[in-house]
């Protein structure tokens, strides 16, 4: 990776699994199993259905708690953990604030999943206003009350350098409209980019430089592309996973 970590600003922790290439991404470009901050592509760990006050059924957090390998009481013992958490070391909807609880989480809920991941998002410096203003939830309206911040928006306000001793992984282009959403994976940007410039992603499904993931944005986003619409950017994801790291 170009450039030290001091260049960037933390976005927060994410739990989630690695999981397969989605279907449209270049089968001799991406690898066959990769990791994604894309709620399109990945399941994360907590999200809306660990917090009792949210809409979610029942059977919705029963479906979403087993995509970790977590039973109906598990979840009840998640939830109980999660939700006095949220706004507090837990941000809105599945960022966590710092490692020692990712990795309380992990160890406490997760401790027999191989393929668990604790990541940590980052985006680099020069970038962060322009997604702070894109991020900002508009002014309530009278007699409402004001939308709350996305959990990625909060810990990038906290202007915090990500935390030394993960592995960097790469970067992955992904789009913020409201939140984030789709990755350059989703619809088969990867191939896109190849032909274009010549980028292929490393052996972990990312972008191996700052320079070739700010060049890809740049291609990304141009109208002519037909991207999903939003604002596209590269996101650094460093991996604190204690099985990957440790060695």
């Amino acid at each position: 990776m170009e450039g030290p970590l001091s260049n960037f600003v933390s976005a927060g922790f994410l739990v989630t699994r690695a999981v397969d290439r989605p279907p449209g991404s270049e089968t001799d470009l991406s690898p066959a199993r990769t990791v994604s901050a894309s709620p399109c592509i990945a399941p994360f760990l907590p999200g809306t259905w660990c917090i009792e006050w949210t809409g979610d059924t029942r059977e919705q957090r029963i479906d979403d708690a087993a995509a970790f390998g977590l039973d109906s009481g598990a979840l009840d013992e998640l939830i109980l953990w999660a939700t006095p958490r949220i706004d507090r070391s837990l941000r809105w909807p599945n960022v966590i604030f710092d490692l020692d609880t990712a990795t309380e989480l992990t160890g406490r809920f997760l401790p027999s999943l191989a393929d668990v991941r604790v990541l940590e998002l980052a985006l680099h410096r020069s970038m962060t206003d322009g997604f702070c203003r894109k991020a900002e939830p508009p002014p309530a309206r009278p007699g409402f009350a004001r939308n709350g911040r996305q959990g990625i928006h909060e810990m990038i306000l906290e202007r915090r350098a990500p935390v030394d001793g993960g592995r960097v992984l790469g970067f992955e282009p992904l789009v913020f409209n409201h939140s984030l959403s789709c990755s350059w994976l989703c619809n088969g940007l990867d191939a896109e980019i190849h032909r274009a410039l010549g980028i292929r992603p490393n052996r972990h499904g990312l972008i191996e430089t700052f320079d070739q993931a700010r060049r890809s944005i740049e291609h990304i986003s141009r109208d002519d592309v037909g991207a999903e619409p939003g604002l596209w950017l590269p996101w650094l994801i460093v991996d604190h996973t204690l099985a990957e790291t440790a060695g």
